[in-house]
């Protein structure tokens, strides 16, 4: 489900910004002024839930969070409008894997600009993080795994299935309107074809955080001049992942998700195109009003 996936990630990028990696938002259309305009202080008790922030490092948090409020209105907040601009010219038409697959890589690199700008600030506290924080991280981390597992490794082949259907099926209705039985039967046909591995996906997580534990210690450990080289590092094994056997099933699962959504939005009709042409154009209204500054 990758290219709804993007482009609920827009809205949700354009709901809350982005620390650390992190994604929280909201998909409806009534309550993304309200989120964006409020994203600091959002963003700011999410990382204090994972890092327990300490004396200074609350206060250069929230200026960080301003900062990069900031930043994102002026520089990505228009990015956005402008491809979701081009959606509406394109969804009314057939659409190719192809193109699915350039939405979806032109986002990804939206993200890691933000990961780029946001990197000194990062690099700044996590140096300053102690050993008590790196604690509260770590126990944080086994509490998300915990609902993962739960969501992902324990329930078999076919409650995942379902699942996984239930959640496409609500994300593409959230565009496209009521899918009928035909498509329904279709998107459950891709969803118990698809190569998603979800023990090979937890194996990446688990080393994400180990990673990220390792950096975040000898960063503390270092000190702040070699920190940004550190957490650069640390961004680029995350996004390209040294294990080789994921990163090729990633590429594959990538590529079969634009191959399946691309079929999909070929299945439906003019009406359902129309209505998701409106939800864009209704996200691209909102998200023109957010780029004025407070």
């Amino acid at each position: 489900m990758s290219f709804i996936l993007i482009l609920r990630r827009i809205i949700r990028h354009a709901s809350v910004c982005l620390a650390l990696a992190a994604l929280v938002g909201l998909s409806a259309c009534s309550t993304i002024k309200v989120a964006y305009n409020n994203s600091d202080d959002v963003m700011y008790w999410w990382l204090d839930s994972y890092a327990d922030l300490q004396d200074h490092q609350k206060q250069f948090t929230r200026e960080a969070l301003v900062d990069l409020q900031r930043w994102h209105r002026q520089q990505q907040l228009p990015e956005y409008v402008a491809l979701l601009k081009r959606l509406q010219t394109l969804m009314p038409q057939e659409i190719t894997p192809a193109q699915v697959c350039a939405v979806t890589e032109e986002m990804k690199t939206s993200f890691v600009t933000l990961l780029r700008y946001v990197e000194p600030a990062n690099a700044k506290l996590a140096s300053q993080l102690k050993p008590e924080q790196l604690r509260s991280i770590r126990q944080r981390f086994d509490k998300t795994n915990k609902t993962w597992r739960e969501d992902w490794l324990e329930p078999s082949v076919e409650e995942r299935l379902r699942y996984r259907t239930k959640q496409a099926t609500n994300r593409l209705e959230d565009f496209y309107g009521r899918l009928d039985k035909p498509q329904r039967d279709a998107l459950h046909m891709w969803l118990s074809e698809s190569s998603f591995d979800p023990a090979l996906s937890y194996a990446e997580r688990e080393r994400r955080q180990a990673d990220s534990l390792q950096t975040f210690q000898r960063m503390t450990q270092e000190g702040s001049a070699p920190a940004p080289a550190l957490l650069r590092g640390l961004t680029e094994r995350t996004l390209n992942s040294p294990n080789e056997r994921y990163r090729l099933y990633n590429r594959a699962l990538w590529n079969e998700n634009c191959e399946g959504f691309a079929k999909f939005h070929n299945s439906t009709t003019p009406a359902q195109r129309q209505r998701l042409v409106e939800a864009l154009r209704g996200y691209e209204r909102d998200l023109k009003a957010l780029m004025a500054p407070r």
